[in-house]
């Protein structure tokens, strides 16, 4: 049996996004009504789920999305203190953040599927 948590409690929001936004990468808040990958260390507010047209972007900011990870401490299964990466990324904090629970993760390819 497969396991599939595509879209599970999926909420949404149209931010203002810069062409650096992807799908599937993790975004800040960095200004009113805006996103961008923000800074190492800031905190994720959601997943891109589009490109960006018009200069505006669809935002995940609620449910079960695939992110990339990086860092030094690989994402484990369960609950996660996770900040943004800089890159589109998360990453697991020491000195706190943001905590979405950890469903699946894919060493290999260095993706998880977290819940926000």
């Amino acid at each position: 049996m497969d396991i599939c948590f595509e879209g599970v409690g999926q909420t949404a929001a149209t931010f203002l996004a810069g062409e650096d936004v992807k799908p599937g990468m993790a975004v800040a808040v960095t200004g009113n009504g805006a996103v961008g990958l923000g800074k190492d260390g800031d905190l994720p507010c959601g997943v891109a789920l589009g490109g960006v047209r018009g200069g505006a972007a669809a935002v995940q900011i609620r449910g079960a999305a695939e992110v990339a990870y990086s860092g030094e401490t690989a994402l484990a299964a369960g609950w996660q203190e996770l900040v943004c990466d800089g890159k589109g990324g998360v990453k697991v904090s020491a000195d706190g953040g943001v905590s979405w629970l950890v469903l699946t993760v894919d060493t290999a390819a260095k993706t998880a599927v977290v819940c926000m």
